[in-house]
């Protein structure tokens, strides 16, 4: 459901930046004013002046937009395949094809996290929201967000999960066993078909990262209120529910601010950093320690090879790297 809403929401901005630059030529961007429909012509002129400033996988999303919303509106573009094709090549060639990939965040910067997330430090609360109250309210806010937070980063780390993953879990999604806890996943990016994935997470006992002694902890401030395992906090600090009693899901974009922020709070430039930058760490630290490829894939629920290496990042480019072997003869 969160990634259909994503996908209405960036056609929707796509949709609204081609009519605008339409209009601007007093064309109209619908096609139903055949005097003035801008045609697959001008959807192509449109994206080279895209091309200017932005990356590829954004123009290909403007395309798809443009182009499904047309056909809704049964004024279809004719685009010519083979000639968008060689438009893609000659752009390709002139920007690069190399995807942006975000910092991995790693155990240093979970540790450091935890101390971020103590009481009175939380980096999402600023003084307007702490201003009158007692030192018990102060604490109780801080800890209830810091609590819910740190069992965020440690989940979304630990299970290599999506933010939507994140957001969308539901208090019956999880279970526990004598090993550590079950997390079901309903519904990701790689599975439209809903067919679910089960995903287990080690306990790790007297470790101040173990997910689930932090989701644990979590639990015991969260109550056992049907709903989000994730919930909404208000600014009080309070659970957010909705009219049927049901917990709300914390937006998908606050766990990309709280990685953000935590970041930034532990002395690290934070635009390289993101919620994805979780599901890379974990990636990332795995390779590190020598798991094989195929596990780490089923872990993280990837499908194909070529998408499961993109997550690798440079920290592991040193693990078994042999090219000092080969410049000292050793």
């Amino acid at each position: 459901m969160r990634c259909l809403q994503n996908t209405r929401i960036a056609y929707g901005k796509a949709w609204r930046a081609w009519s605008e630059w339409c209009l601007g030529f007093g064309l109209d961007p619908t096609g139903e004013d055949a005097a003035a429909a801008a045609d697959e012509r001008w959807l192509v002129m449109h994206l080279t002046a895209l091309s200017e400033k932005r990356s590829l996988s954004t123009i290909l999303l403007r395309r798809a937009a443009v182009v499904a919303i047309r056909k809704r509106l049964k004024r279809p573009l004719a685009l010519d395949d083979a000639e968008f094709e060689a438009f893609l090549k000659g752009l390709r060639r002139a920007k690069g094809a190399r995807p942006v990939r975000k910092a991995a965040l790693l155990e240093p910067n979970l540790r450091a996290a935890s101390l971020v997330l103590t009481p009175g430090t939380h980096p999402d609360l600023v003084g307007a929201e702490l201003a009158g109250r007692g030192g018990e309210g102060r604490k109780a806010l801080l800890d209830t967000r810091g609590v819910r937070d740190m069992a965020l980063l440690l989940i979304g780390f630990a299970g290599g999960f999506r933010r939507s993953e994140l957001a969308a879990f539901d208090l019956r999604d999880l279970s526990f066993s004598p090993e550590g806890l079950v997390l079901f996943v309903g519904r990701s990016k790689a599975d439209q078909e809903r067919h679910g994935a089960e995903v287990g997470i080690e306990a790790v006992p007297g470790s101040s990262l173990c997910a689930v002694t932090a989701l644990r902890r979590w639990l015991e401030a969260r109550g056992d209120a049907p709903g989000a395992l994730f919930c909404r906090l208000d600014r009080g600090g309070n659970l957010v529910a909705g009219a049927d009693g049901r917990l709300l899901p914390v937006d998908p974009a606050t766990i990309a601010r709280l990685v953000k922020r935590v970041v930034t709070r532990t002395g690290i430039e934070a635009g390289e950093f993101s919620a994805h930058s979780l599901r890379a760490g974990m990636m990332t630290a795995a390779d590190l320690l020598g798991i094989p490829l195929e596990k780490a894939m089923e872990h993280g629920r990837w499908k194909s090879y070529a998408s499961a290496r993109i997550y690798r990042r440079h920290e592991s480019l040193w693990q078994g790297n042999f090219t000092g072997r080969l410049l000292s003869g050793k």
